[in-house]
């Protein structure tokens, strides 16, 4: 074939029918669902030369992000050439047999028939149907969803003592024609009779909103568009995987080398991660890729939103305790279910990260003296977004180490599951809550939908568990014991978790991941 064929039978393939084109890239989405299996740790052995951080537009010259800084390679022990020339042909294909057709119809008005028609026999032979939430039935609970299930992160106090959803920044990136701006504020307040949290108003392109209002139901389908958007693009793919998920495995890869004690600690927890997020980044930010084609926001809108708010990065919230403080709901007057079941998770890894600290290190002076910590430290540090002076303080301690090791771990499993996985039973039923909101009300084109259910779909490819005996992976047999009394740990809260009522936004230790690898 010629260079000039190429464009000719582009055209030929453009003008394929959208039912051959939709089973072509279901086939792709459910293979590689299929081929998937969860990657076994190994023991690190050996220590290979080190990684450098690069500028994000080095490595990925179609995506022109300029202050993210990545890994300039994938370690020889993570690399799958299998799954790297998969990827590399399923984004050949986006130029070539784009999963997307101008023109089509919406998706069906009733949202089981749509999700009947995305969501073929062959996708539900390998992962369950999603369930629609209790929340989403009937009269859509805002503020129940601000404080239980993938939102719950983004209420905070408002200085006059309400709570809000502040979305207002969203405005300044550029969006696709003929779409709602989600640049919005949702205003919450705490009604103390019942301990419920109640959204009163919603400020967007549609006017300042009321419950009372015409306008109040499609303004609170835009302000759920609007946190959906921020939590696929931002909280999941920016902040867990680039900015502190690649520097986390970079440094811990570079500063501690592999019979460290703290390099087995963590290893179950950054295993894979730089070649994950090479692969999944193609895919998913490419010109074509899934982000630009499923959400609101055009390649360059994109692409600003995600320089901007790798800037505005803030470590805390990957300590639930502290970050509730941060964000005033240190005594809110409300239930804050998401928050107890996070924090509990949360406090097994911090008990964990001490009781392990403690058998190689005796005081805060013995941690400081081991240079690879400090080097490991500092240059974390350096690498992710305003620093980790939350956890580190003026000196290196035992305890703000411990912390923060927790939150590393908290990042990998818990925060990744949440933000990820845990979009699954939310973010298929657009008429509730759609990723794109059109001016003139028509509903989600059946392309978009479509592409947006396979790629939720395999966002729940199976990983290695954490509930897993990873003292194999123990210096020593205190340390292997310590592992053992971690995953003990773990199966007491699930039992406590499994006597109260079961709810889809829960997070269940026996749900959760050892690490984000795809």
């Amino acid at each position: 074939m010629t260079g000039e064929d190429a464009p000719a039978i582009s055209r030929e393939l453009a003008m394929i029918p959208w039912g051959l084109r939709r089973r072509l890239w279901n086939l792709i989405a459910i293979s590689k669902y299929r081929a998937n299996r969860p990657v076994a740790i190994p023991v690190p052995v050996g220590n290979d030369r080190p990684i450098t951080d690069v500028s994000f537009v080095s490595q990925f010259p179609g995506i022109p992000i300029h202050n993210i800084r990545v890994a300039d390679r994938v370690p020889a022990d993570e690399a799958s050439r299998l799954k790297y020339y998969f990827y590399e042909f399923q984004v050949a294909m986006y130029r070539l047999l784009p999963p997307m057709q101008p023109g089509l119809p919406d998706m069906a008005e009733n949202p089981d028939q749509a999700l009947f028609e995305a969501y073929t026999p062959a996708h539900r032979r390998c992962f369950p149907v999603p369930v629609l939430p209790p929340e989403y039935q009937g009269e859509v609970d805002l503020g129940f969803l601000a404080v239980a299930g993938p939102y719950a992160g983004y209420l905070e106090r408002t200085p006059d003592g309400d709570y809000q959803w502040d979305l207002r920044q969203l405005a300044r990136y550029e969006h696709h024609d003929g779409l709602r701006s989600l640049g919005l504020r949702v205003l919450f307040r705490s009604n103390e009779p019942t301990s419920k949290l109640e959204a009163v108003r919603i400020d967007c392109e549609l006017g300042s909103c009321q419950p009372t209002d015409l306008t109040w139901g499609p303004a609170k389908q835009l302000a759920l568009c609007a946190v959906t958007n921020h939590v696929s693009l931002v909280r999941h793919f920016n902040w867990v995987h680039l900015a502190v998920g690649g520097p986390f495995a970079l440094a811990t890869r570079n500063c501690l080398d592999a019979r460290h004690p703290l390099r087995r600690l963590l290893w179950p927890h950054m295993f894979g991660t730089q070649y994950s997020n090479q692969i999944v980044t193609k895919g998913q930010m490419a010109k074509g890729g899934d982000f630009e084609t499923v959400f609101s926001f055009t390649h360059t809108g994109m692409c600003e939103l995600f320089e901007d708010s790798y800037q505005a990065y803030d470590i805390t919230v990957l300590d639930p305790e502290r970050d509730a403080e941060r964000r005033g709901l240190g005594c809110a007057g409300f239930d804050t279910p998401s928050l107890s079941n996070q924090r509990a998770i949360f406090d097994v890894l911090h008990a964990h990260a001490a009781r392990y600290l403690a058998l190689y290190y005796s005081s805060d002076q013995d941690l400081r003296t081991d240079a690879s910590v400090v080097n490991w430290l500092t240059l974390l540090d350096r690498l992710i977004p305003n620093g980790i002076r939350v956890f580190r303080g003026d000196e290196i301690t035992i305890a703000g180490t411990a912390r923060l090791i927790a939150a590393l771990s908290y990042l990998a499993t818990v925060q990744h599951d949440v933000l990820g996985t845990g979009l699954w039973n939310y973010q298929m039923w657009s008429r509730v809550q759609p990723v794109r909101v059109y001016k003139n009300g028509r509903r989600t084109p059946v392309d978009v939908y479509q592409r947006l259910v396979n790629a939720n779909f395999n966002l729940n490819v199976k990983r290695a568990a954490l509930m897993q005996d990873f003292g194999y992976l123990a210096l020593d047999a205190q340390a292997a014991a310590e592992f053992r009394t971690f995953q003990q740990e773990l199966a007491n809260l699930q039992t406590r978790l499994s006597q109260e009522p079961f709810a889809h936004w829960k997070v269940y230790p026996t749900m959760l991941e050892a690490n984000i690898n795809a």
